[in-house]
C-alpha cells in the first residue's frame, strides 16, 4: 500500500503508527509505503509557456484564457517531486491512499500530483480525511474508515477551480492595469478588495466630522457600600447621549444632587461565560501584533519555527480553534507534561473538565484542515525572545481553556429620582472563574461593571458629573483589525459576508499590499498609498473594472465556488473578456520608489526589476536592482531603503546549494548588493542581481 501525505512531519506520524523505517524521501515496511509532498509540488505555468509571445506584455493580446491549465513542478522542491512521482508510478497498481490536508488546498495538492503522474483513474484509491491530532489510533482508525477519493471530486473542482480563477485575475488585469505605465499595478482578487477596503476606512476617518454630547453620570451607592456608575436617560431619545436639551442635563444634575433613590427596576439573568476557544493562526496572529507589534507574516514565520526546529507547537498554519473527538487523551498528556512544567499558568485550572463533552475543546465537527494550536513540549531554553513571546500566547490560550466558566447575573437597572431616570448594567459574579487568571478582561458591553454585590432596594446618589464628549469615526485599520475584518468582513450596509482569503493566505496578501507600495503604515495605522489611491481610481472608472475592488463581489465570488465551481469559472472569464478594452489609459507619474544613487533619476518598477528612468539618456544609466536576489524578493519598500544607503530588514536567502540563511541586503558604493550577516563583514551574493550594466 502507498500513502501520500502532505507534509514531511505527516508522514513522519504514519511511519510511526505503522512501523515504518525512514528512507530517502519516503518511508517503509514490508507492505507499506509512506511518501510525502512538501506543500504544492507543482504550480501553474506561466503564459508564456502556452504562447511564447505572451512573454511581452500586449494588451492588444488580452484576455490570456488557456483552453486547458497547464503545470510546472516547482524547483525548489524538484528533488521530492521526482520521488513522489516515480513511487506513485511504479506501485500504480498497488492499494493507494491519499492522505493529505483534509481541505480545498490538501486535497488540489494530491489531484496535480497523480495527474502529472499520469494517473488517470483514481477509482481504486481511498482518501484519508481527517482533521484531528494525528495520533496512532487516529491514524489507524482514519485508514480503516477512509472512503474512495472520488467522493470528494466536488472539493477537489473548488480547489482546482480557485486556482485557476486566481491566476486568471492576476494575469490579465494586472497586465491590463499595468499597460502604458513603467511602474507594475498589481491586482487580484482578494489583495485588491482589501486595499479598498482600506482607502474606503482612511476616507471615512478623513472626512468624519466630530459632533459634540454630553452625559450626566452618577455615582449610585448601594447600603452595603457597594458604588456602581449609572447615566442619566434623555427624555427625548431614551439614549445617554445629550446633543441638546442641555438644560435639562443641567436641571437634573442640581436636583439629583445627594438625593436617595425613590424606586429601581431591575431584571437580572443568570450568565455563563466559557473560556475562550483555542487559537487558530489567525487569532495567534492577531494576539502577537497587539502585544508585541509583530506583523502577521513575521507571526507566521516564528510558529512555523516552534513547530519545525523547536518541534513545541502543533501545525501553524490551521483555521480550527477546537481539537477533534479523539483527541482527549492527546490533550490530557500534554496538560499534564505541561502543568508540571509551568505551574503558574496551570494553577486556576480544573483538569476535571478536559472530556470528551467539553465542546468548547473537543468538536471535530467544527474542525477544519487541522486542529487547533496547542503546546506540544516546553519550549526550549535557546528559543529566541520573539520565538518565547509567540509560544507563551499560546501556552496562556492552551491552559485558559481549561480554566472554569465564569458565572454572574447580568442585571439591568433603572434608577428613578423625582422626575429623572438613570440606567446602569452591572455584572454580579458568582464564580470569576478564567477571568481570575487573565491580564486583560473580557470584551463586554462598555457599560458593564462587575461587583461583588449590589443592592438596589436602598441606595442613593453619591456623585454627579456632567462629562462632555465628542463622537469618533471607526478607527483607521492595524495589522490585527485587518486580519479580523478578513475572518469577518462586512459591507458598507454592516451585513456579514464570506471571509476573505484563508487562515493560511491572510497574512501573505497583508504582506502583498505593503510590498507593492499599496499600504503603508504609520504609528501601527494602515493607509493607502498614492500609487493604491491610483490603482484604485483607475477601477472605479469602469463599472466592470470596480468590481475586482469591492469587497461585497468578493465575497459573492467566494459563495458561488461553494455553490457551483463550474459557473462561477465561466463568470470569471466572461468577466475579464468585458473588462479588457483597448485605448489610451492615464499614466502614473510616482516617484515613491526613491531616486537613483548615480545619476539622480526617478526610480520605477518593471516586471523583473527596478531600474533607472535614466537608461535613455547619454550616457544611459544601466543601474537596476533585480525582484529576486539569491532567492529572496526585493519588495518596493526595501529598493527605497537601499537607494537611500539603508540595510534592508532581514531576508530568507538560499544558497547555491539550496541552503537557507537569513540576510540583510545593502547597496555598496559601486552599486552592486551585498550580505550583511550579524558581526560579519559585507559579502556579496553570488552572481548578485543588482548594479551597474546587470
Amino acid at each position: 500500500m502507498l500513502i501520500l501525505c502532505e507534509k514531511p512531519s505527516v508522514a513522519r506520524d504514519f511511519a510511526e503508527a505503522l512501523g515504518c523505517e525512514g528512507r530517502r524521501g519516503y518511508y517503509q515496511n514490508e507492505s507499506i509505503t509512506i511518501t510525502y509532498c512538501v506543500g504544492h509540488l507543482f504550480e501553474l505555468a506561466k503564459p508564456e509557456c502556452y504562447d511564447p509571445s505572451y512573454k511581452v506584455w500586449d494588451v492588444t493580446k488580452l484576455p490570456i484564457i488557456p483552453d486547458r491549465f497547464r503545470y510546472k513542478p516547482i524547483p525548489d522542491v524538484a528533488s521530492q517531486t521526482d520521488v513522489v512521482l516515480s513511487l506513485i508510478r511504479k506501485q500504480a497498481h498497488d492499494d493507494m491512499v491519499v492522505a493529505t490536508d483534509a481541505g480545498r488546498e490538501g486535497e488540489l495538492i494530491a489531484r496535480l500530483v497523480f495527474r502529472e503522474a499520469g494517473i488517470a483513474d483514481i477509482s481504486r484509491i481511498r482518501r484519508f480525511w481527517v482533521s484531528e491530532a494525528l495520533t496512532k489510533e487516529v491514524i489507524r482508525k482514519g485508514l480503516e474508515t477512509a472512503k474512495p477519493w472520488q467522493d470528494y471530486n466536488r472539493i477537489a473542482l473548488e480547489g482546482a477551480v480557485r486556482q485557476q480563477a486566481d491566476w486568471l485575475i492576476g494575469i490579465n488585469l494586472t497586465r491590463y492595469m499595468t499597460s502604458g505605465n513603467n511602474t507594475l499595478f498589481s491586482v487580484g482578487r482578494v489583495q485588491t478588495a482589501l486595499l479598498n477596503a482600506i482607502a474606503i476606512r482612511n476616507s471615512e476617518v478623513a472626512r468624519f466630522i466630530p459632533v459634540p454630547f454630553s452625559e450626566l453620570e452618577a455615582a449610585i451607592q448601594s447600603s452595603n457600600g457597594t458604588a456602581i456608575k449609572a447615566w442619566l436617560v434623555n427624555p427625548k431619545t431614551g439614549k445617554t447621549a445629550f446633543f441638546d436639551n442641555a438644560e435639562y442635563l443641567h436641571t437634573a444634575q442640581t436636583a439629583c444632587r445627594g438625593k436617595a433613590v425613590d424606586h429601581v427596576q431591575a431584571t437580572s439573568a443568570r450568565e455563563v461565560k466559557k473560556p475562550e476557544k483555542l487559537l487558530n493562526i489567525t487569532g495567534l496572529q492577531k494576539k502577537a501584533f497587539k502585544l508585541h507589534g509583530n506583523t502577521p507574516e513575521k507571526t507566521l514565520e516564528l510558529a512555523q519555527a516552534l513547530y519545525e526546529k523547536h518541534k513545541c507547537l502543533s501545525y501553524p498554519r490551521t483555521p480550527s480553534r477546537v481539537m477533534g473527538d479523539g483527541n482527549v487523551e492527546l490533550f490530557r498528556e500534554k496538560f499534564g507534561l505541561l502543568s508540571s512544567r509551568y505551574p503558574d499558568y496551570a494553577r486556576y485550572c480544573d483538569g476535571s473538565i478536559i472530556v470528551p463533552e467539553n465542546r468548547n475543546i473537543f468538536n471535530s465537527a467544527a474542525l477544519e484542515d487541522h486542529h487547533a494550536l496547542i503546546p506540544l513540549a516546553p519550549l526550549s531554553d535557546n528559543a529566541s525572545v520573539q520565538e518565547k513571546n509567540v509560544f507563551d500566547i499560546v501556552l496562556r490560550s492552551f491552559f485558559a481553556v481549561c480554566m472554569p466558566d465564569y458565572i454572574y447575573d447580568k442585571k439591568h437597572l433603572v434608577f428613578h429620582t423625582g422626575d429623572y431616570t438613570f440606567r446602569s448594567v452591572i455584572n454580579e459574579v458568582i464564580q470569576k472563574g478564567f477571568k481570575a487568571a487573565l491580564k486583560e478582561d473580557v470584551e463586554g458591553d462598555k457599560e458593564d461593571q462587575e461587583v461583588g454585590q449590589f443592592d438596589e432596594k436602598s441606595c442613593a446618589i453619591v456623585k454627579l458629573e456632567i462629562l462632555n464628549k465628542k463622537t469618533s469615526p471607526q478607527k483607521e485599520f492595524s495589522q490585527d483589525t485587518l486580519l479580523a475584518f478578513m475572518e469577518n468582513p462586512r459591507n458598507q450596509e454592516d451585513v456579514k459576508l464570506v471571509g476573505l482569503g484563508t487562515p493560511a493566505t491572510r497574512s501573505g496578501i497583508i504582506k502583498n499590499l505593503f510590498d507593492r507600495g499599496y499600504v503603508r503604515e504609520d504609528k501601527k495605522k494602515l493607509y493607502a498609498t498614492g500609487k493604491g489611491l491610483f490603482l484604485l481610481k483607475q477601477l472605479q472608472k469602469d463599472e466592470r473594472l470596480r468590481r475586482i475592488a469591492d469587497v461585497g463581489e468578493t465575497s459573492a465570488w467566494e459563495r458561488q465556488l461553494q455553490e457551483n465551481p463550474g459557473e462561477f469559472k465561466k463568470s470569471i472569464i466572461e468577466y475579464l473578456r468585458s473588462c479588457i478594452k483597448q485605448g489610451e489609459r492615464e499614466h502614473y507619474a510616482d516617484e515613491g520608489l526613491g531616486r537613483c544613487p548615480f545619476c539622480g533619476n526617478p526610480m520605477r518598477e518593471g516586471q523583473k526589476n527596478y531600474y533607472c528612468t535614466g537608461y535613455k539618456q547619454v550616457p544611459p544609466c544601466t543601474f537596476s536592482i533585480w525582484k529576486e536576489v539569491a532567492g529572496a524578493k526585493i519588495s518596493p519598500s526595501d529598493v527605497k531603503l537601499l537607494v537611500s544607503g539603508k540595510p534592508t530588514g532581514i531576508k530568507k536567502c538560499m544558497s547555491k546549494t539550496g541552503k537557507q540563511f537569513p540576510a540583510v541586503f545593502i547597496l555598496e558604493k559601486d552599486g552592486k548588493l551585498a550580505f550583511r550577516f550579524p558581526e560579519d563583514k559585507p559579502r556579496r551574493p553570488p552572481k548578485a542581481r543588482a548594479g551597474k550594466g546587470q
